[in-house]
């Protein structure tokens, strides 16, 4: 009887200790955010599609694996669950005050992106978005959630709103932009192999001037001087090819050496 009692007051000492919190948590649950529970429900498909897409197109994404959500941007509470509650603070797109108002955008994608933001606001772009509100904005190209980058179908699609044959408004830079997107694609792909060189050799260190060349020029393609872009992507192209080409042959004459 005696040790049963004892195992009894044992097993309530326990439990009430875990109530109280005396025993150490090894790892405590992340809160979920009512936002993205309410925004994926299937629901949406039919009764508020574009709900439903911004979702799906923002899983998965570049910000999605960030860590970003909908309140890195949008605002609102994420830990109210009624949707009043949760959209506090939030104000349509169509105010001049929302970070998403058209002109706003570059200053909201700025938050994270300095350097870009930088770049941009040294264009013609940034100044006719500035004077007019009739520029092109950063989801002009890149999409709003899932960005989109290095596609020459963008310039297609964006580009040649304004600059056709028939706006007179310097159709030429459709080509340009086209040639200029394609050297940095190539470029990417030299750099994509000489991450893997560097990384299989134990020199990790190497790449941070590659790295450093290349997102400069990516930074500078956001002030759309193609005069002076089109040469400087020529030579980070010319560059990463020569630094491929050297880490194949030093590759080839390791084998050659076994």
């Amino acid at each position: 009887m005696d040790t049963f009692r004892t195992r009894n007051h044992s097993i309530f000492l326990a439990a009430a200790a875990c109530l109280l919190g005396v025993f150490p948590r090894t790892a405590a649950a992340a809160p979920a955010e009512s936002c993205v529970e309410c925004h994926k429900d299937e629901k949406f498909r039919v009764q508020n599609k574009k709900i439903y897409d911004y979702y799906q197109e923002w899983k998965g994404s570049a910000h999605d694996l960030a860590g970003l959500s909908c309140t890195a941007c949008h605002k609102g509470d994420p830990a109210k669950a009624g949707k009043d509650a949760a959209h506090v603070g939030i104000v349509p797109q169509s105010d001049p005050a929302s970070p998403f108002h058209y002109k706003n955008i570059p200053a909201t994608c700025g938050g994270c992106h300095q350097p870009v933001l930088e770049r941009f606001a040294k264009s013609r772009h940034f100044a006719q978005l500035e004077s007019t509100g009739l520029g092109p904005n950063c989801i002009t190209c890149h999409g709003a959630l899932n960005a989109r980058v290095y596609a020459t179908t963008i310039v297609e699609r964006a580009c040649s709103n304004c600059h056709n044959a028939k706006s007179k408004n310097h159709p030429e830079v459709i080509g340009q932009a086209q040639e200029i997107l394609a050297r940095l694609n190539h470029a990417n792909g030299y750099r994509k192999g000489l991450k893997f060189y560097y990384k299989s050799v134990k020199k990790p260190g190497a790449m941070a001037k590659v790295d450093k060349a290349y997102t400069d020029t990516i930074d500078f393609w956001h002030e759309f001087d193609f005069k002076k872009l089109g040469p400087r992507s020529q030579d980070l192209l010319a560059e990463l090819k020569k630094l491929y080409l050297e880490a194949h042959k030093a590759e080839a004459g390791k084998a050659d050496g076994r």
